[in-house]
Protein backbone atom coordinates (compact mmCIF):
# COMPACT_ATOMS: atom_id res chain seq x y z
CA UNK A 1 0.00 0.00 0.00
CA UNK A 2 1.57 3.35 -1.34
CA UNK A 3 1.94 6.27 1.54
CA UNK A 4 3.08 9.63 2.00
CA UNK A 5 4.52 10.71 5.41
CA UNK A 6 3.78 14.27 7.01
CA UNK A 7 6.16 16.10 9.58
CA UNK A 8 5.17 19.08 11.26
CA UNK A 9 8.25 20.04 12.71
CA UNK A 10 8.04 22.70 15.49
CA UNK A 11 9.72 24.74 17.76
CA UNK A 12 8.69 21.92 21.28
CA UNK A 13 8.55 18.75 19.66
CA UNK A 14 8.42 17.08 16.07
CA UNK A 15 5.23 15.09 14.86
CA UNK A 16 5.38 12.76 11.80
CA UNK A 17 2.37 10.39 10.27
CA UNK A 18 2.08 8.13 7.40
CA UNK A 19 -0.98 8.11 5.81
CA UNK A 20 -2.06 5.90 2.97
CA UNK A 21 -3.67 6.89 -0.32
CA UNK A 22 -7.00 5.97 0.80
CA UNK A 23 -6.89 8.26 3.67
CA UNK A 24 -5.30 5.53 6.48
CA UNK A 25 -3.46 7.14 9.48
CA UNK A 26 -0.50 3.87 9.18
CA UNK A 27 1.08 5.14 11.88
CA UNK A 28 2.87 8.01 13.70
CA UNK A 29 5.87 9.21 15.32
CA UNK A 30 7.14 12.06 17.95
CA UNK A 31 10.63 13.41 18.42
CA UNK A 32 12.35 16.40 20.56
CA UNK A 33 12.28 20.20 18.84
CA UNK A 34 12.41 20.79 15.27
CA UNK A 35 12.93 24.70 14.69
CA UNK A 36 15.61 24.82 11.78
CA UNK A 37 16.63 28.05 12.73
CA UNK A 38 17.58 27.75 16.39
CA UNK A 39 18.35 24.26 16.56
CA UNK A 40 19.50 23.10 13.47
CA UNK A 41 21.43 19.92 13.92
CA UNK A 42 19.02 18.82 16.31
CA UNK A 43 16.21 19.22 13.90
CA UNK A 44 18.37 16.89 11.44
CA UNK A 45 18.59 14.42 14.16
CA UNK A 46 14.53 14.78 15.43
CA UNK A 47 13.17 14.61 11.58
CA UNK A 48 15.72 11.55 11.23
CA UNK A 49 14.03 9.68 13.99
CA UNK A 50 10.36 10.17 13.13
CA UNK A 51 11.15 9.01 9.80
CA UNK A 52 12.94 5.81 10.27
CA UNK A 53 10.47 5.21 12.89
CA UNK A 54 7.54 5.20 10.57
CA UNK A 55 9.92 3.58 7.50
CA UNK A 56 10.31 0.70 9.82
CA UNK A 57 6.47 0.22 10.62
CA UNK A 58 5.75 0.01 6.62
CA UNK A 59 7.59 -1.01 3.74
CA UNK A 60 9.65 1.62 2.57
CA UNK A 61 9.78 0.90 -1.25
CA UNK A 62 5.79 1.98 -0.93
CA UNK A 63 6.57 5.54 0.17
CA UNK A 64 6.08 8.12 -2.25
CA UNK A 65 7.13 11.41 -0.67
CA UNK A 66 7.97 12.73 2.64
CA UNK A 67 6.44 16.54 3.22
CA UNK A 68 8.09 18.25 5.87
CA UNK A 69 6.40 21.66 7.61
CA UNK A 70 10.00 23.00 9.25
CA UNK A 71 9.57 26.15 11.83
CA UNK A 72 12.01 28.30 10.90
CA UNK A 73 13.12 26.72 7.46
CA UNK A 74 11.72 29.67 5.50
CA UNK A 75 13.68 32.50 7.66
CA UNK A 76 16.99 30.55 7.62
CA UNK A 77 16.72 29.67 4.42
CA UNK A 78 17.95 26.46 5.00
CA UNK A 79 14.48 24.34 3.48
CA UNK A 80 17.31 23.14 0.06
CA UNK A 81 19.74 21.90 2.34
CA UNK A 82 17.50 19.73 4.57
CA UNK A 83 15.81 18.48 1.15
CA UNK A 84 19.36 17.17 0.16
CA UNK A 85 20.43 15.76 3.24
CA UNK A 86 17.10 13.52 3.93
CA UNK A 87 16.45 12.39 0.06
CA UNK A 88 20.65 11.44 0.50
CA UNK A 89 19.44 9.79 3.77
CA UNK A 90 16.39 8.04 2.95
CA UNK A 91 16.25 7.92 -1.10
CA UNK A 92 12.93 8.73 -1.17
CA UNK A 93 11.31 12.37 -2.52
CA UNK A 94 11.73 15.20 -0.43
CA UNK A 95 9.80 18.20 0.18
CA UNK A 96 10.61 20.88 2.59
CA UNK A 97 8.39 23.59 3.44
CA UNK A 98 7.73 25.53 6.39
CA UNK A 99 5.41 24.57 8.95
CA UNK A 100 2.75 27.37 8.39
CA UNK A 101 2.83 26.43 4.92
CA UNK A 102 1.64 23.09 6.32
CA UNK A 103 -0.84 24.43 8.49
CA UNK A 104 -2.11 25.99 5.63
CA UNK A 105 -2.19 22.84 3.10
CA UNK A 106 -4.03 20.62 6.74
CA UNK A 107 -7.22 23.83 7.01
CA UNK A 108 -7.06 24.86 3.43
CA UNK A 109 -5.78 22.45 0.89
CA UNK A 110 -5.04 24.85 -2.10
CA UNK A 111 -8.23 26.92 -1.40
CA UNK A 112 -8.29 30.70 -0.05
CA UNK A 113 -7.96 31.27 3.35
CA UNK A 114 -6.24 32.93 6.44
CA UNK A 115 -4.71 31.09 8.76
CA UNK A 116 -3.67 32.15 12.03
CA UNK A 117 -1.04 30.34 14.16
CA UNK A 118 -0.55 30.86 17.90
CA UNK A 119 2.05 28.49 19.65
CA UNK A 120 5.65 29.02 20.82
CA UNK A 121 5.35 32.22 18.51
CA UNK A 122 2.48 33.50 16.35
CA UNK A 123 2.11 33.81 12.45
CA UNK A 124 -0.52 34.82 10.28
CA UNK A 125 -0.89 33.71 6.73
CA UNK A 126 -3.42 34.31 3.46
CA UNK A 127 -3.87 31.86 0.87
CA UNK A 128 -6.15 33.09 -2.64
CA UNK A 129 -5.27 31.38 -5.43
CA UNK A 130 -1.53 31.06 -6.13
CA UNK A 131 -1.08 34.31 -4.16
CA UNK A 132 0.08 33.73 -0.37
CA UNK A 133 0.22 36.38 1.97
CA UNK A 134 1.96 36.61 5.51
CA UNK A 135 1.76 39.05 8.69
CA UNK A 136 4.26 38.60 11.78
CA UNK A 137 5.86 35.34 12.51
CA UNK A 138 9.28 37.39 12.94
CA UNK A 139 10.04 35.49 16.05
CA UNK A 140 10.26 36.05 20.04
CA UNK A 141 12.62 39.10 19.62
CA UNK A 142 10.70 41.16 16.88
CA UNK A 143 7.48 40.03 17.25
CA UNK A 144 5.38 36.44 17.89
CA UNK A 145 2.25 38.58 19.09
CA UNK A 146 0.48 36.34 20.86
CA UNK A 147 2.28 33.08 21.05
CA UNK A 148 3.24 31.79 24.49
CA UNK A 149 6.56 33.13 24.84
CA UNK A 150 5.19 36.65 24.02
CA UNK A 151 2.02 35.74 27.02
CA UNK A 152 4.60 34.86 29.19
CA UNK A 153 7.68 37.67 28.55
CA UNK A 154 3.99 40.44 29.15
CA UNK A 155 3.23 38.51 32.47
CA UNK A 156 6.87 39.17 33.60
CA UNK A 157 7.24 42.40 32.45
CA UNK A 158 3.88 43.67 34.55
CA UNK A 159 5.64 41.24 37.54
CA UNK A 160 8.38 44.34 36.85
CA UNK A 161 5.99 47.00 37.08
CA UNK A 162 4.65 45.58 40.00
CA UNK A 163 8.03 45.58 41.72
CA UNK A 164 9.00 49.21 40.51
CA UNK A 165 5.26 50.15 42.12
CA UNK A 166 6.87 48.30 45.61
CA UNK A 167 4.06 45.89 45.30
CA UNK A 168 5.67 42.61 45.91
CA UNK A 169 2.41 40.98 46.62
CA UNK A 170 1.16 42.60 43.34
CA UNK A 171 -1.74 40.40 41.58
CA UNK A 172 0.63 39.56 38.66
CA UNK A 173 3.93 38.87 41.16
CA UNK A 174 1.39 36.31 43.39
CA UNK A 175 0.57 34.50 40.39
CA UNK A 176 3.84 33.88 38.61
CA UNK A 177 5.39 32.70 42.17
CA UNK A 178 2.37 30.92 43.13
CA UNK A 179 1.28 29.39 39.67
CA UNK A 180 5.50 28.79 38.73
CA UNK A 181 6.88 28.00 42.53
CA UNK A 182 8.80 30.69 42.60
CA UNK A 183 9.88 31.97 46.50
CA UNK A 184 10.73 34.98 45.24
CA UNK A 185 10.40 37.58 42.23
CA UNK A 186 14.06 37.79 41.68
CA UNK A 187 14.35 34.41 41.95
CA UNK A 188 11.36 34.35 39.06
CA UNK A 189 13.53 36.59 36.97
CA UNK A 190 16.44 35.11 37.43
CA UNK A 191 14.98 31.97 36.31
CA UNK A 192 13.41 33.80 32.87
CA UNK A 193 16.81 34.65 31.55
CA UNK A 194 18.14 31.86 31.54
CA UNK A 195 15.51 29.49 30.30
CA UNK A 196 14.93 28.30 27.05
CA UNK A 197 12.36 30.14 24.43
CA UNK A 198 10.61 26.39 24.89
CA UNK A 199 11.19 26.36 28.89
CA UNK A 200 9.28 29.93 28.87
CA UNK A 201 6.59 29.25 26.63
CA UNK A 202 5.58 26.18 28.32
CA UNK A 203 4.64 27.95 31.40
CA UNK A 204 1.94 30.29 29.52
CA UNK A 205 -0.37 27.00 29.75
CA UNK A 206 0.17 27.27 33.71
CA UNK A 207 -0.34 30.37 33.96
CA UNK A 208 -3.81 29.98 32.18
CA UNK A 209 -4.86 27.50 33.86
CA UNK A 210 -4.07 29.17 37.56
CA UNK A 211 -5.12 32.88 35.84
CA UNK A 212 -8.45 32.63 34.90
CA UNK A 213 -9.42 34.60 37.70
CA UNK A 214 -6.85 36.79 37.58
CA UNK A 215 -7.63 40.10 36.40
CA UNK A 216 -3.70 41.30 35.72
CA UNK A 217 -3.78 38.03 33.73
CA UNK A 218 -6.82 38.55 31.83
CA UNK A 219 -5.45 41.88 30.98
CA UNK A 220 -2.30 40.32 29.41
CA UNK A 221 -4.68 38.33 27.43
CA UNK A 222 -6.91 41.23 25.94
CA UNK A 223 -3.61 42.64 24.84
CA UNK A 224 -2.28 39.66 23.05
CA UNK A 225 -6.29 38.91 21.73
CA UNK A 226 -6.46 42.45 20.33
CA UNK A 227 -3.27 42.34 18.31
CA UNK A 228 -3.84 39.19 16.96
CA UNK A 229 -7.02 40.19 15.88
CA UNK A 230 -5.52 43.74 14.29
CA UNK A 231 -3.60 41.28 12.25
CA UNK A 232 -6.36 39.25 11.46
CA UNK A 233 -7.60 42.44 10.13
CA UNK A 234 -5.36 43.70 8.26
CA UNK A 235 -4.67 40.46 6.30
CA UNK A 236 -8.05 40.73 5.24
CA UNK A 237 -7.11 43.54 3.41
CA UNK A 238 -4.62 41.87 1.33
CA UNK A 239 -7.27 40.09 -0.69
CA UNK A 240 -7.70 41.43 -3.76
CA UNK A 241 -11.25 39.47 -4.27
CA UNK A 242 -14.22 38.95 -2.38
CA UNK A 243 -12.39 38.92 1.94
CA UNK A 244 -12.64 35.49 2.87
CA UNK A 245 -15.01 33.82 5.42
CA UNK A 246 -12.62 31.16 6.63
CA UNK A 247 -10.49 31.71 9.25
CA UNK A 248 -8.17 28.90 10.53
CA UNK A 249 -6.94 28.61 13.94
CA UNK A 250 -4.11 26.61 15.27
CA UNK A 251 -1.24 26.52 17.29
CA UNK A 252 -1.18 25.38 21.45
CA UNK A 253 -2.47 28.73 22.80
CA UNK A 254 -5.28 28.85 20.38
CA UNK A 255 -6.68 25.37 20.98
CA UNK A 256 -5.90 25.65 24.58
CA UNK A 257 -6.33 29.09 25.67
CA UNK A 258 -10.16 29.94 25.31
CA UNK A 259 -10.23 32.80 26.67
CA UNK A 260 -7.31 34.53 24.35
CA UNK A 261 -9.42 32.48 21.56
CA UNK A 262 -12.94 33.61 22.44
CA UNK A 263 -11.62 37.32 22.55
CA UNK A 264 -9.65 36.86 19.24
CA UNK A 265 -12.75 35.75 17.46
CA UNK A 266 -14.58 38.33 19.22
CA UNK A 267 -12.69 41.32 18.04
CA UNK A 268 -12.57 40.19 14.05
CA UNK A 269 -16.70 39.02 14.48
CA UNK A 270 -17.37 42.59 15.26
CA UNK A 271 -16.26 44.03 11.55
CA UNK A 272 -16.80 41.14 9.31
CA UNK A 273 -18.74 37.91 8.95
CA UNK A 274 -16.68 35.07 9.44
CA UNK A 275 -16.15 31.62 9.78
CA UNK A 276 -13.67 30.37 12.33
CA UNK A 277 -12.51 26.69 12.33
CA UNK A 278 -9.79 25.07 14.68
CA UNK A 279 -7.89 22.80 13.36
CA UNK A 280 -7.19 19.85 16.08
CA UNK A 281 -3.83 16.97 16.63
CA UNK A 282 -1.31 17.45 14.60
CA UNK A 283 -1.13 19.75 10.83
CA UNK A 284 1.19 16.88 9.45
CA UNK A 285 -1.89 15.41 8.08
CA UNK A 286 -1.59 18.05 6.08
CA UNK A 287 0.24 15.95 3.44
CA UNK A 288 -2.83 14.56 2.34
CA UNK A 289 -4.46 18.03 0.70
CA UNK A 290 -0.62 18.05 -1.16
CA UNK A 291 -0.14 17.62 -5.37
CA UNK A 292 1.86 15.73 -5.91
CA UNK A 293 2.43 16.88 -9.56
CA UNK A 294 3.46 20.33 -7.83
CA UNK A 295 6.26 18.50 -6.35
CA UNK A 296 7.09 16.71 -10.08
Amino acid sequence: MQYRIGIDSGGTHVEAEAWAEDGTLLGTASAGPGNSLLNYEQTFVNLETVIETLLNQNKVHECQLILAGVAGSQSANNQTAIEAYLLNRFSIPVRIISDADLAMLKGFGYNSGILVIAGTGSIVLGQEGPKRYRIGGWGHLLGDEGGAYDIVKRCYQQMTQELNQQLETGPMTTLILTALNYVSPTEAISDFYQMSRQQIAAQARILAEQGQNNEQFKSVIEVCANQLAQQIQLMQERFLTDKPIKIALTGSVLTHNQLLKHHVEEQVAQKSTVQFVTLEGSNAAGVKNFILEDFK
